[in-house]
């Protein structure tokens, strides 16, 4: 009977070439029953006899709908998909087709971005996007900003940030909400970026917005709530420790001393039977929750007709931050962030040939924090013992109310955290452009030309309700127990009387950006010959409303020419010459402008006879390469350094009677420069290539030259009897390295699965400070990495004194069994600074990468990926890391500690050498003993969803319903693992790096 209603259907699938296609999903049209080809392009197929129809499909190919019938062999050619041939990728000031670009640009996935997506965008960016280096150096809520470089850092100048372009306006990224981002591209090599002139040396990201379609009303909800707790914190003993490692450390130091801890004292601190007067404070546990809360929202609809288009999108997003409060003040004392989003894109036809668009957008940030910043709390628990005193006291005269705890020489952090009052803040950022389009086809076919106005806004206000808390003074109460009276009532000494209001001050500000852009287009294609020139004005006004002085307050001016002239030959040979003349206000009439010229060119190999006859398994490839010039105007130093300043400090002279009259010398102060901006050369070599039915491969290859860096001489002498040496621009810089992207993407039967890495190593040298060589030329900075570490090499420790006697004289102090054993570099039987050497690598790390993967089955979607990083090191030290350094009852000790040098256990591979009270300049050297690899790598994030099946979700009128989990830095691999290594901390006193977890809703009407 089944024979009768079903039948068996095969064939062989293949591609243009007529080669096999494995891989190819074959389905029953309005069915989940499907087949895949085999590694022969063969599939077979059981279908239901009757009208059923199937259906072939492949990434990059057409789908293709096939009626059965009463065929029971079917053979499918299946063919590309001209939409992927021509899919366009965004350029400086335009598109292309994505085929005949010959620059080196990434772009970013928008929906990795999405994924579990940190307040700051900048933070979602770490191995996503190849040509890109990014570190987190804090997780407070508000001033979490990554910093990020292109291909590395290119100068030692004051600017080696990108330029950051949004809807090609220079707009910060850190608050765009990401469900307005459409593109999200990186511009790298010099045919891309020489175009922007004196603002493209270090590279360009460029953002657009969402914009209407078409179509009837979209409207599309999405609404996220989760925790965030720290990814890794650093631990320090407990009270009854400390005092054991005091203890151990003053006989060390003084084998005479005599310690007032008793071992029936320090357990006192252990029991907690009178915690005012033995305290026993986890200084991190009493100030820190186990995780705080955030949400995110937003709102956008989409949609259009012939006449107009419209994107309008608000957002909402809040985090707390991990601090504690007292809950006995009326305001907040913990950090919180909330952010509102707003955006507008609306395209309207004003003529078949003319379109009118206008932008706008908006972004409010308010923000609280304690009273006291960030970093003096840090420093502040850093410097404290967990048995110097208890942090508060009962309030004798006012129960249930407290009295802030103290000594005469520190400073209690949780009386800065809940004391010092609070301080409110507001951001706002508004975003205005207006675009016209006027298509000439009708004249000359392919011409269009187009105007853009500009205006951005920025404003903030600081509204600081603060007391002030300094060591011995200041505004806040200190007290101190001193015992107890005969009632057992503690007895209080009272250091510093406060005040009970809190002050108010307040500061604001901000800038203001005026742009103007005409362009003329044209794009044209004559048989197998296409053309595309591009012809550009720009000019640009900033103005900073915290302009302190006269010259800081006049405008920041930018104005330029851009020319592109692109040529294709039948789809396979493509150059493009492109150049930017622009220049800066900064430099001196007759010196402001530059030419900063590019060239490219691409081959794909693939549109080739002997290539297509004779390759198989490559579907696609491209070798392309550029060299060009590019600019950078952010040189920093004072604005107009062209222009020689007078001042006073040139001596004076006295006269009259009693000699009581005196005029002070005036003369030249900082000697004008020929300034001028910075000038890169970078050539590119870079292939893509599409292979093995899925498989995308992107690398390049580059080398960047800077000269003209500016600086002030160090290589000039003394006697010259200058008051300030010159600046000038003498610098030259060296950077290289490669990177690579590989994707793929499959689809088998109701499996997809997609794959996506990259890799990028970028590494610099200096190649002329102006600085005169050290004594001993190895300690030179020429030659080496930017920020490359020096110090000495470390040996290990000193086993006894006798080894001590038969070493080299190192001449940093008293030297005993248990300090470091440092290396005689140049061998003249001392060891000192003559011996520091270069160590390790650079804080900024070399190499960034980051990889993951997304598989989705029928309504499941399972997403992860990681992200690390290599080649980057710090150095440890610091309050809070050596212990007992700052002799007194001050520092904290790290837990590390314990793992110790000590005559009992004299190890080699101990942590920390011997311990001592006060400062040991021997050990506390720059070393390689201290010196930790911060490579790691990161759980960055992962997803899991279910899309609610279409049969349920129409009867309640939604289109798509997904409900999902998902997580934000979950876990870290490292060899450094005292607290993140992402923060570069020699401590570990910074706010923590937050992982995230989130359970979110996203439906679509």
């Amino acid at each position: 009977m089944n024979d009768l209603l079903e039948a068996q259907v095969s064939g062989k699938i293949t591609d243009e070439r007529g080669e096999p296609l494995p891989g190819v999903t074959v389905y029953i049209k309005g069915t989940s029953k499907g087949a895949v080809s085999d590694a022969g392009g063969n599939y077979r197929i059981v279908v239901p006899v009757g009208n059923e129809v199937l259906v072939f499909k492949f990434v990059g190919y057409k789908n293709q709908e096939i009626p059965v019938e009463t065929r029971r062999l079917i053979n499918v050619s299946m063919e590309p998909d001209a939409t992927s041939l021509n899919e366009v990728a965004v350029v400086a000031f335009g598109t292309q087709k994505k085929e005949s670009v010959v620059a080196s640009i990434s772009t970013v996935n928008v929906r990795d971005v999405k994924q579990a997506a940190p307040r700051s965008l900048t933070n979602a960016l770490a191995g996503k996007v190849s040509g890109l280096i990014s570190v987190q150096r804090s997780g407070e809520p508000g001033y979490d900003d990554a910093q990020f470089w292109i291909r590395g850092i290119s100068t030692f100048g004051a600017g080696a940030n990108p330029l950051v372009l949004v809807d090609g306006v220079e707009r910060p990224i850190a608050n765009i909400e990401p469900e307005e981002i459409e593109t999200f591209s990186v511009l790298k090599d010099a045919a891309a970026t020489s175009v922007y002139g004196v603002r493209g040396a270090n590279g360009v990201i460029l953002v657009t917005t969402r914009r209407g379609l078409r179509q009837k009303p979209g409207i599309s909800f999405k609404m996220e709530s989760g925790t965030n707790r720290p990814t890794r914190l650093q631990e320090y003993v407990d009270g009854p420790t400390w005092l054991n490692l005091y203890n151990e450390a003053q006989l060390a130091t003084n084998p005479n001393f005599v310690s007032p801890y008793t071992p029936e004292i320090i357990a006192k601190y252990g029991s907690g039977e009178d915690p005012y007067l033995y305290p026993n404070v986890d200084w991190l546990d009493l100030m820190m929750k186990d995780h705080a809360s955030n949400q995110r929202a937003n709102l956008n609809i989409t949609g259009g007709s012939e006449m107009a288009k419209y994107f309008v999108s608000a957002g909402y997003y809040q985090e707390d931050g991990i601090w504690k409060g007292d809950n006995l003040n009326t305001y907040n004392t913990n950090a919180k962030v909330k952010r509102y989003n707003f955006r507008a894109n609306i395209d309207v036809n004003l003529n078949k040939d003319t379109e009118l668009s206008l932008g706008l957008g908006g972004i409010l940030v308010t923000s609280n924090y304690p009273g006291t910043g960030n970093g003096d709390i840090w420093s502040a628990i850093q410097n404290n013992t967990p048995i110097g005193y208890s942090p508060t006291y009962p309030d004798p005269a006012s129960p249930g109310k407290i009295l802030y705890g103290g000594i005469t020489s520190l400073i209690n952090p949780y009386a800065q955290l809940t004391g010092t009052g609070f301080k409110t803040q507001w951001r706002n950022n508004i975003q205005s452009d207006l675009t016209l389009k006027h298509d000439l086809s009708r004249f000359v076919k392919g011409l269009n030309i187009q105007g853009k106005f500009a205006f951005d806004g920025y404003n903030y206000h600081d509204i600081n309700q603060t007391r002030t808390y300094l060591t011995n003074s200041g505004e806040v109460d200190k007290y101190f127990a001193t015992g107890r009276d005969e009632n057992g009532d503690l007895i209080l000494s009272r250091l510093v009387t406060g005040k009970a209001d809190l002050g108010f001050g307040k500061t604001s500000g901000g800038n203001r950006r005026i742009y103007i852009q005409a362009n003329i287009d044209y794009n044209r294609s004559f048989g197998k010959h296409s053309v595309k020139g591009l012809l550009l004005y720009n000019q640009q006004d900033y103005q900073n409303a915290d302009a302190t002085d006269a010259i800081s307050s006049l405008p920041f001016r930018l104005q330029g020419l851009v020319s592109r002239l692109s040529y294709g030959y039948d789809n396979r040979y493509f150059i493009e010459v492109s150049a930017g003349y622009n220049g800066s206000e900064n430099f001196a009439k007759g010196h402001r402008y530059g030419f900063f010229p590019a060239t490219a060119i691409g081959w794909i190999l693939s549109e080739e006879s002997f290539f297509k006859n004779t390759i198989k398994g490559i579907e696609y490839l491209k070798l392309r390469g550029s060299w060009g010039i590019k600019g950078n105007d952010q040189i920093g130093g004072r604005r107009f350094a062209y222009l020689t300043t007078v001042a006073g400090g040139n001596g004076g002279y006295t006269f009259g009677i009693d000699a009581n009259n005196g005029f002070t010398g005036r003369g030249e102060d900082q000697w004008g420069a020929n300034l001028t901006w910075e000038k890169e050369r970078e050539t590119d070599l870079g292939i893509e290539m599409r292979f093995l039915r899925g498989f995308n491969l992107q690398a390049d290859v580059f080398k960047r030259h800077r000269e003209g860096i500016f600086l002030q001489r160090a290589s000039l002498p003394t006697m010259l009897g200058l008051q300030n040496n010159p600046y000038g621009n003498l610098g030259e810089f060296e950077n290289k390295g490669f990177e690579t992207t590989l994707e793929y993407r499959a689809r088998m039967g109701n499996l997809d699965i997609s794959f996506r890495g990259n890799y990028t190593f970028a590494k610099n040298k200096l190649l002329n400070t102006d600085q005169p060589d050290y004594t001993y030329t190895y300690q030179n900075r020429v030659g080496k990495r930017y920020n490359q570490p020096f110090g000495l090499v470390a040996l290990g420790l000193f086993n006894d004194q006798a080894e001590i006697d038969n070493s080299p004289v190192q001449q940093f102090g008293a030297v005993r069994p248990g300090d470091i054993k440092y290396l005689d570099y140049n061998n003249d039987g001392v060891v000192n600074s003559f011996d520091a050497i270069a160590i390790g690598n650079p804080a900024v790390p070399q190499a960034i990468y980051g990889f993951g993967s997304t598989i989705a089955y029928k309504g499941f979607d399972v997403s992860v990926f990681f992200q690390g990083n290599g080649a980057a090191s710090f150095t440890l030290g610091g309050s809070g890391w050596y212990p007992f350094a700052q002799g007194g009852l001050i520092g904290n000790v790290n837990i590390n500690t314990l793992d110790r040098w000590t005559p009992e256990d004299p190890r080699q591979d101990a942590l920390f050498p011997r311990l001592s009270f006060g400062t040991n300049s021997n050990n506390f050297q720059s070393s390689t003993w201290w010196q930790r690899d911060g490579s790691y790598l990161r759980l960055k994030t992962a997803e899991i969803g279910y899309t609610i099946p279409k049969s349920l979700t129409k009867k309640l009128k939604i289109n798509t319903l997904r409900v999902y989990a998902n997580g934000l830095n979950l876990h870290t691999w490292s060899k450094f693992d005292f607290w993140d290594p992402e923060l570069g901390s020699a401590n570990g006193g910074a706010y923590p790096i937050q992982k995230t977890f989130n359970f979110g809703i996203n439906l679509n009407l």
